[in-house]
């Protein structure tokens, strides 16, 4: 266990010792409100710079270049499992390990380290064409510009430079193996949805420790079923181990897993409005599903035991569901699609606009401009009430309205404005709502206004 303990130790210190000071800036960031986040911020077509939306091409339904590029995708994250995981647990094979068993995992390991130069090629390519899909400037020259000049680009380029010394780095001792892992999953941990965040840097530290957890899990159960095919003794002596390893790399899978979910979600709700979180509620099934395997196991190779023939197997088809869930949800907007409210009425006496942002379940944010006769000054007093019709049982929600100074966008002669605005109003689902607004002026009359609306 001592070279496990090196691996975590050495992989905690250069993670912290590089990260540190972007946590002290991201902590101060992570302490105010989460930000309200729409779905066009995670379109990885806004992402380098181009306006046409990715959703038209996940929308379009089963075709075969769909197919084909969630299949890609797919064989993308087996490779950098299996690559980067086979290189952490070089260090870690067991003290007893024979020359058989370190020649099969030098063998596997070049063959993961192929299989990843192939993947990486198709999953640029693919991923690149996606992007530039519809464009009709220089191909070449935008090429170029997409990978040296978006973070997304630069990503495809880093995994694509790893890849290749990964040969090399195999010929080299087993702390560079180790270091080539934890640089690999650093260049795919700037690949995601973590980048659309307004403050990303703890999305990003975070995304590495998943990353890391997820090679030493899938790395270490593919060494142990290619030991228990080739020598059950070794695969015996490789299930202690390994078990151990396992439950760590779950516990912070699971932890880190949480913390990107509340980083990137405003609101629960978006785990049941969307394709993404119900994906995510999938996988979430299927890792206490891998618990309680990796529970089983644990117990023979604490009995010293054979490793169950089928408990492996099983444990294998679970990491095969997870990582083709991965490979899709991660091309899919976490928080569901809506359109803006933006309503604004004329009358002889009154003025306003209410806009709802982004007008869907969870937070939204709220704004209101009243404009009143220059003789009445500002309203005394506004409240604004949103009503669910498809749910009258429900309690109205107060919007908690504050005044704001704003500069003015737009005037009316003989009108003044006044500003209101409520962040992190919190509606509880999707449907047609009600806002009921109530204003009174200066004299005690009281105005009121209906606006219905839809927040799907």
């Amino acid at each position: 266990m001592g070279n496990m303990k090196y691996i975590v130790f050495l992989s905690l210190f250069l993670l912290f010792s590089a990260a540190s000071p972007l946590l002290i800036a991201a902590s101060s960031v992570s302490a105010q409100p989460l930000s309200i986040i729409e779905a066009s911020a995670f379109d990885p077509h806004r992402q380098v710079g181009h306006d046409h939306s990715a959703a038209d091409y996940a929308d379009a339904g089963v075709t075969v270049e769909q197919a084909l590029f969630y299949a890609v995708r797919t064989a993308y994250y087996f490779a950098l499992m299996a690559a980067a995981g086979m290189m952490l647990w070089t260090i870690a094979l067991p003290a007893g390990a024979n020359e058989t068993a370190r020649q099969l995992v030098d063998k596997w390991s070049l063959l993961a380290l192929r299989g990843l130069l192939i993947a990486v090629l198709a999953f640029v390519f693919v991923h690149v064409q996606a992007l530039l899909k519809g464009y009709e400037g220089g191909i070449a020259n935008e090429w170029l510009r997409l990978l040296t000049e978006t973070a997304t680009g630069r990503s495809f380029l880093g995994i694509a430079v790893l890849s290749l010394l990964g040969f090399a780095v195999l010929r080299l001792n087993d702390s560079f193996k180790m270091v080539w892992a934890l640089l690999l999953a650093a260049s795919e941990s700037f690949n995601g949805h973590v980048n659309a965040l307004p403050a990303s840097t703890l999305a990003i530290v975070i995304d590495f420790v998943h990353l890391i957890c997820s090679a030493l899990w899938a790395g270490g159960l593919m060494l142990l079923l290619l030991f228990w095919y080739a020598d059950r003794k070794e695969a015996a002596r490789f299930a202690e181990k390994f078990t151990k390893v396992a439950w760590l790399s779950i516990l912070l899978l699971t932890a880190s897993g949480i913390g990107m979910t509340y980083l990137i979600l405003p609101s629960w709700r978006y785990l049941l409005y969307t394709d993404w979180g119900i994906m995510l509620l999938a996988k979430a099934v299927i890792v206490v599903l891998v618990i309680a395997v990796g529970a089983l196991l644990h117990i023979r190779a604490r009995q010293r035991e054979l490793p169950s023939g089928r408990m492996l197997k099983l444990d294998g088809l679970l990491l095969s569901l997870i990582i083709i869930i991965v490979s899709v949800f991660t091309y899919l907007s976490p928080v569901p699609k809506t359109v803006p409210l933006s309503y604004h009425k004329m009358g002889d006496t009154l003025h306003y606009t209410l806009a709802v942002t982004p007008n869907g379940p969870g937070p939204n944010r709220v704004t209101l401009k009243v404009w009143l006769p220059e003789q009445l000054g500002a309203p005394v007093e506004v409240q604004l009430r949103l009503l669910a019709d498809e749910h009258p049982e429900r309690s109205a929600i107060d919007v908690p309205l504050h005044s704001v100074e704003t500069e003015a966008e737009e005037s009316f002669p003989g009108f003044i404005e006044s500003d209101y605005l409520a962040e992190k109003v919190d509606v509880p689902s999707r449907g047609a709502w009600t806002a009921e607004l109530v204003i009174i002026d200066a004299t005690g009359a009281e105005t009121k206004q209906s606006i219905a609306f839809r927040n799907d």
